[in-house]
């Protein structure tokens, strides 16, 4: 039986495009239509400012050969638009979701497909409820990428929010319009790909069909150490040579950040050091913004981050809800040992590679930092054993065994 031909429909650059590049691979991508492409050597590229900037990334070099629709002009004139109108935050996300379906749409509704050929669409959450109208007047498959948990995630961070007032009220959230929406993709899908248990939990939780959901972890590929590359513990960790603990990804409450921060506040006997790399989106107490011990880095460089991966002894991942918490594979990628919470995606095999919380407290946190900065000797083993879940070539293989199902 011949493998059904695959229309990613793409907002942005998620995953490095791991989706239309995984089906490349597999020579089943009938085509990518995103929203801006920039091939090498382009007006595109030469545009000046953050905007000729963003548009230097919008491109990936194993989908040179494909076929890519794009809307680029259109897009540009739009974000101006957009700009003039002084639109932000969930009204900026909504208008751009919707000139992006509707483009989409379009071209799926005009796309000349070999009848011979099953098609399956792809089109990531909150900007698919249009394109999945127009895939299923054609009798194509469709597949729903759930980036996130969920409504129950957007319930649970106003929640955590109330929890832990000392760092500032709950982000906005989402307008009705925009979970509606939402639901309604949901129903016309045929598959909803989570990157987790969890994910999965929070949407069956929400009422989502249970039997459309089908967990597939996120790939790794990205920068990887040179060969000779080799991790190394002390004997003992000193003042000299202190356990150096690393986060990374934004500092929200939903993320554990305020936890992990109390835990630091228990360790002051012990020569702990905390790098904080990314985005920060709470308030931050005044006695955590000057602790001698904690070093907050705000958003940085890529390179900058995998050089953070490198020369950290652990990272901690303490999510209260995250769809899969690409920061863990990206550490496994460099040997690096990890403590992660269950609330997440499951990178982590208990004192194997790392350590999983039983519970996502300060206590907990603590307690496991203070395991390991008594025995480094744990550290090196589980280094040893670090592996990425998976690569390009195995998530194409379980995407196409879930649409296939």
């Amino acid at each position: 039986m011949t493998e059904p031909r695959w229309i990613c429909c793409q907002l942005g650059a998620r995953e490095h495009y791991a989706v239309p590049r995984a089906m490349e691979r597999r020579r089943a991508l009938r085509a990518l239509i995103t929203d801006a492409w920039a091939r090498p050597a382009t007006w595109r590229r030469m545009l000046p400012g953050q905007i000729g900037q963003k548009l230097g990334e919008r491109y990936s070099a194993e989908l040179a050969h494909a076929s890519v629709i794009d809307f680029t002009a259109s897009l540009i004139w739009h974000e101006l638009l957009w700009r003039s109108r002084s639109l932000a935050g969930w009204s900026l996300v909504i208008e751009r979701n919707r000139w992006f379906q509707h483009m989409a749409a379009r071209a799926i509704a005009s796309m000349v497909v070999e009848p011979a050929l099953s098609t399956v669409v792809f089109a990531h959450a909150y900007s698919a409820r249009e394109v999945f109208r127009a895939a299923k007047t054609r009798g194509f498959r469709t597949v729903l990428g759930q980036i996130d948990p969920g409504a129950e995630h957007f319930r649970l961070v106003g929640d955590l929010a109330i929890r832990y007032p000392e760092y500032g009220g709950a982000p906005p959230p989402p307008p009705a319009s925009y979970l509606a929406g939402w639901r309604e993709e949901c129903d016309l899908a045929d598959v909803i790909v989570v990157n987790s248990e969890w994910s999965g939990a929070l949407l069956r939780r929400a009422g989502v069909a249970v039997g459309k959901l089908r967990v597939v972890p996120l790939p790794y590929e990205t920068e990887s150490p040179a060969p000779e590359f080799r991790r190394a513990y002390p004997a003992a960790f000193s003042q000299d040579r202190p356990l150096r603990v690393l986060y990374v990804g934004s500092a929200t409450v939903s993320k554990g950040v305020p936890l992990l921060l109390e835990a630091m506040s228990q360790l002051n006997d012990l020569p702990v050091r905390l790098d904080i790399a990314g985005d920060i989106a709470v308030t931050v107490p005044q006695r955590f913004r000057e602790h001698p011990s904690i070093t907050w880095h705000g958003p940085l460089t890529r390179s900058e981050v995998m050089e953070k991966y490198r020369n950290a002894d652990v990272l901690v991942f303490p999510s209260l809800s995250d769809g899969f918490g690409m920061a863990q594979v990206e550490a496994q990628g460099w040997q690096l040992p990890i403590i992660a919470s269950r609330w997440c995606g499951q990178v982590v095999t208990p004192h194997v590679n790392g350590m999983l919380l039983d519970e996502v407290s300060a206590a907990s946190i603590a307690a496991s930092l203070r395991t390991i900065a008594a025995d480094p000797s744990a550290l090196s083993r589980w280094a040893a054993q670090c592996r990425p879940p998976s690569n390009i070539d195995e998530f194409g293989r379980a995407l196409a065994a879930v649409a296939a199902a």
